[in-house]
């Protein structure tokens, strides 16, 4: 009896093997929450999402430890922003060979932007964008597994971006357009704004990321004299960075204390903003409310 457990066991581990493979999903690892929504939501079951930078955080400054290593070596599919955005992943896919392994969602086609007009990689934040890079995601995700419905999740999320993109749109198009204007933390809500027929007059910090140096005396005296000239009533700040600058800047200015909003990132599992669609919302309402000076 001992002798034929023994064989029936040692039969059929190969079979057991072999089904426990063929049940491993494929590993999936994003760059950072809001790509992590998109592949959750539109990649279902069907695959293992491994997500990099945690919730509440840039991706700005932002350096691999050995254990995310781990994780992308493991990966199927890296996605993520642009080189630009995450040039720690860039050069991590180079330095490894696994540069084909990783889907670039805002990659410009391909076409390198002029030097004068260095390429604005937040993305996320304008719906038409969204729309092409949650295509591509569905793409990609479908040539890694067969059993994928990316396809029929994109359909159904088209409908959430476009129901985003309409509220949005109903509310800032009602604000009239002298209003329309803010100062900005950094240069992360052009794509925003633009799409939204919105004006970003200036910037708190002169470069494109939140880690760039600290505004000088000279560029606090001039979005002073550019909110006095246009009458700006708005300005904004990135959530979580220091704001010692813009609440001295709305202070000299006689006007509110600065509007801190979070479109950097997606809050965690279970609270409001946890989702593009929420972040997207809860963010633009908050923006509208301040223009209209509520």
């Amino acid at each position: 009896m001992l002798r034929l457990i023994a064989f029936l066991i040692f039969s059929a581990t190969p079979w057991f093997a072999g089904w426990a493979l063929a049940q491993e999903k494929p590993v999936v690892v994003s760059s950072f929450t809001v790509i992590q929504d998109w592949v959750q939501t539109i990649g279902g079951k069907g695959f293992e999402s491994i997500n990099i930078i945690p919730p509440r955080s840039e991706a700005h400054g932002f350096q691999l430890s050995p254990r995310h290593a781990k994780d992308l070596r493991r990966a199927a599919l890296i996605v993520a922003m642009s080189p630009e955005f995450e040039p720690w992943l860039a050069a991590w896919g180079k330095a490894n060979g696994r540069s084909d392994t990783i889907l670039w969602l805002n990659d410009y086609n391909g076409i390198q932007p002029p030097l004068d007009q260095p390429p604005n990689p937040h993305a996320w934040t304008d719906p038409a964008k969204v729309k092409n890079m949650t295509r591509a995601l569905a793409e990609r995700l479908d040539k890694i597994s067969g059993t994928s419905n990316s396809q029929i999740s994109y359909q159904q999320y088209l409908k959430d971006i476009k129901a985003v993109d309409s509220e949005l749109g109903k509310l800032f198009g009602a604000i009239k357009p002298e209003k329309r204007v803010f100062i900005s933390h950094h240069a992360n809500l052009d794509l925003f704004a633009d799409h939204y027929g919105l004006t970003v007059a200036g910037t708190i910090l002169s470069g494109g990321s939140a880690e760039a140096a600290d505004p000088s005396a000279h560029h606090f005296s001039e979005l002073l004299a550019l909110i006095r000239k246009k009458k700006i009533a708005v300005v904004v700040t990135d959530e979580g960075q220091n704001d010692a600058f813009a609440r001295r800047l709305t202070e000299d200015a006689g006007l509110p204390p600065p509007l801190s909003l979070s479109f950097e990132y997606l809050e965690p599992a279970g609270q409001p903003g946890d989702t593009w669609v929420s972040m997207m919302l809860i963010n633009g309402k908050r923006l509208h409310q301040a223009l209209l000076g509520r």
